[in-house]
């Protein structure tokens, strides 16, 4: 892949965030904040997705974000008013951005004419005339900007026009010019970037093509900063420009507008030309200019700085030069790398100089680079083969080792210690707010709103809950199903719900929260609950229940994630075709999560999704069972209870019960359940009580605990095939195969199958 390649990628991944960016800002704009903050984010999220296009030529990207940009800044300046019709165009237009983000990234075209419509109303808009039909606006080419570069030494006119696209080297020609020469109503801008613009990856030569898009310029660099060679600092900033914009129309806003994304980040002044110079004192100028060469060669002694080679200030030729200087360069501390080459994200870089100047500095910002997530799950199997060898190394040392060779027991409770520090360093870096999922949903439910013709508001709760981002990827499919179930089949419609003495807006709440070792994601409404009649009903009809089969109120409130369940009464782009909730399953599943709903009549819905904080390495309890051994997650785990102490009831239908303070939890004898003998007697078993979905507990029999440990999850479904009640597989310390129990899948798994009975 060649460096052009990793800035492409490093863009599309900045435009992934700044989409996500303007997703947020204009859910909180149309719950009523319309801030200056707000709309500035906003502006600065398109301005940065245009300029980036524009570096690489994409040219029906840079020519859409430019119009909708214009509207933006209209909208800022109070000039255009953020009604609702303009929030829902400007809504749209996001859409469409991120479409001409996509089919740059993928190398395709988008159909003739995308979005001219929505170009055409910005026209209207920023005009002052709403009945306005002007043209759509014209596509520019970013990669030609006629520039009027003044360079010395030309025979007839110091002006010569680039009539090639404007680079740094005709910038670089110019570093011999006079000043420039000021004419009457000429704009005059000083131009002086810090280092902090070039560590966040802005080019000076993009804002100058921008500068040319508003009439002739002038550009002339100033090199009256550069120091002797001795004290040149290779990330120094020591050139700046001055420009002469020549144009009858443009005003200093508009040449403002141009430096803003830079703000804070160079020295710019703009000052209103006055009478020109005469041609004459222009000539007496370049004649009293030095040449480069004697800048470079007298001045400070730059070279007897550094060598005492050189007894004169004489310039030396490349080859003494570089033979001076072998001993300095020794004896040099070595110098990082441009910090474009690292591919570094331009929002999230806080500068190259801060991190030399020392740790107060430092302080002052958040320094971070993107690193493939390839890399980090290498180092995540790597840190959990490390768990595995670290408790095989523990297991190995009984109590005579121990008293033995005491030292060496602390040597492998520090390799513990470090190991967990490890695990949970690693942890944390792939972890990320699911707000990155939630805030995809206003738009789903607002477009859901429209086709039905329902008024529904969506809720969010705990989105900066944090999650493993394998977790988080699998989500997005999920949570669409889920909140267009709830849309389409839970809330009501206006009418129905003022007859039920409901407000005619109905709610979808999104929440997450962490719960121990797992994450909660729940959709809940307010709408109508599930009609378990009638879903029963379809259910018998399709052969999901049979005709005698008796179900509880939360086995028929799962039927609806059957696959090929729906009781729509037709099909619609919406829903009624079967397939969505059965996807909301199997994909849950696949990462070791499990659903859960509970439904009540004429008040709602909840669903909620329990996942693990992260596939990787898991907290348990070691138990073993009919001489095998097995794991249940520490998370699910209430208590532990020796049989002989427990107090056991037999139901009537002959199913075991524990009454645990004045609670009936239902029985699950590992041994049984999965058709195995064992001959330990059932007084010296014990029961390890453990928590399933929705805080019904499950009483789990087993032989013996052996005790806790963290394990490396492997996925059983990949490696063999998926069982009912075992989440997966790992590798215990002595080599052996434990699986690890599901809990919740047990209990539905035995209620199921106790039904079906």
């Amino acid at each position: 892949m060649s460096d052009l390649d990793d800035f492409k990628a490093t863009y599309f991944d900045e435009c992934s965030e700044l989409l996500l960016e303007l997703e947020e800002q204009f859910a909180a704009i149309e719950e009523g904040d319309r801030s200056s903050d707000r709309l500035n984010a906003v502006f600065r999220a398109i301005h940065s997705i245009k300029g980036g296009g524009g570096a690489f030529g994409f040219q029906g990207l840079v020519g859409f974000a430019h119009a909708y940009e214009t509207l933006l800044d209209h909208v800022r300046d109070g000039r255009v008013e953020l009604s609702e019709p303009v929030a829902a165009l400007c809504i749209r237009a996001n859409d469409i951005v991120a479409d001409f983000v996509a089919a740059a990234k993928d190398g395709t075209e988008l159909e003739a004419g995308y979005g001219a419509e929505e170009k055409h109303q910005f026209d209207a808009l920023t005009s002052g005339d709403p009945d306005a039909a002007g043209e759509p606006m014209e596509e520019f080419d970013i990669d030609f900007v006629p520039v009027m570069v003044t360079i010395a030494g030309a025979e007839d006119d110091n002006d010569v026009v680039a009539e090639e696209p404007l680079s740094l080297a005709v910038l670089d020609d110019a570093f011999e010019a006079p000043p420039l020469a000021p004419e009457a109503g000429h704009w005059i801008i000083r131009f002086t970037p810090h280092s902090e613009l070039y560590a966040r990856a802005n080019d000076p030569l993009l804002l100058l093509r921008e500068l040319g898009t508003l009439g002739d310029i002038k550009v002339r660099a100033v090199l009256d900063e550069i120091p002797a060679l001795a004290d040149f600092e290779p990330f120094g900033v020591y050139c700046s420009w001055e420009i002469t914009l020549s144009s009858d129309t443009v005003t200093e806003a508009a040449i403002a507008e141009v430096f803003e994304f830079v703000e804070g980040n160079c020295d710019l002044s703009i000052t209103h030309g006055e009478a020109p110079v005469a041609e004459e004192a222009l000539d007496a100028e370049i004649e009293a200019m030095p040449s480069f060469a004697e800048l470079m060669a007298v001045e400070d002694e730059p070279v007897a700085a550094v060598a005492e080679a050189a007894p004169t200030a004489e310039l030396l030729s490349f080859a003494d030069l570089a033979e001076s200087l072998k001993p300095a360069l020794k004896a040099a501390p070595p110098l990082m790398p441009p910090p474009l080459k690292q591919a570094v994200p331009a929002e999230e870089f806080e500068g190259e100089n801060d991190r030399r100047s020392g740790a107060e500095d430092r302080r002052n910002g958040v320094q971070s680079i993107r690193v493939d997530l390839d890399k980090i799950d290498r180092v995540v199997n790597m840190v959990g083969e490390l768990v595995i060898t670290q408790s095989m190394l523990t297991q190995q040392m009984d109590e005579t080792l121990r008293a033995r060779y005491q030292e060496l027991v602390r040597g492998l409770e520090v390799l513990a210690q470090t190991t967990r520090g490890l695990q949970d360093s690693v942890m944390a870096i792939r972890a990320q707010p699911v707000k990155t999922v939630f805030s995809r949903m206003p738009r789903l439910v607002r477009e859901l709103a429209t086709k039905t013709g329902k008024k529904i508001r969506l809720e969010t709760i705990g989105e900066n809950t944090e999650i493993d981002k394998t977790i988080i990827e699998q989500l997005s499919d999920p949570l669409t199903h889920m909140i267009r179930n709830s849309a389409d089949h839970g809330i009501e419609s206006p009418e129905k719900r003022l007859a039920a003495g409901k407000n005619e807006s109905g709610a979808i709440r999104l929440s997450a929260e962490q719960a121990g070792g797992n994450i909660l994601i729940a959709v809940e409404d307010d709408g109508g609950g599930i009609n378990r009649e009638r879903v029963l009903q379809v259910a018998r009809d399709r052969g999901v229940v049979g005709p005698e089969q008796a179900l509880s109120d939360e086995q028929i409130d799962q039927l609806i994630f059957a696959p090929g369940f729906s009781t729509a009464s037709e099909v619609s782009d919406i829903s009624g075709r079967g397939v969505g909730m059965d996807v909301v399953l199997s994909n849950i599943k696949k990462i070791g999560g499990s659903v859960h709903v509970k439904s009540w009549t004429g008040k709602g819905t909840r669903m909620t999704l329990r996942l693990p904080l992260t596939l990787a390495v898991l907290d348990v309890m070691l138990v073993k069972v009919a001489g095998s051994p097995y794991v249940i997650p520490l998370s699910s785990i209430v208590e532990t209870i020796q049989c002989a102490r427990a107090n056991f009831s037999r139901m009537p239908t002959g199913g075991q019960v524990l009454q645990v303070r004045g609670e009936y939890v239902q029985v699950v004898d590992l041994a049984s359940r999965f058709e195995m003998t064992t001959e330990v007697e059932r007084d010296n078993r014990f029961v390890v009580l453990c928590e399933a979905e929705g805080g019904v507990k499950v009483a789990v029999i087993v032989d013996d605990i052996i005790g806790q440990q963290q394990v490396v999850i492997k996925s059983l479904e990949e490696n063999f095939q998926s069982i009912e009640g075992i989440a997966g597989g790992t590798i215990l310390g002595d080599g052996n195969v434990a699986l690890i129990v599901d809990v919740q899948g047990l209990k539905s798994a035995t209620a199921a199958h106790k039904s079906a009975a």
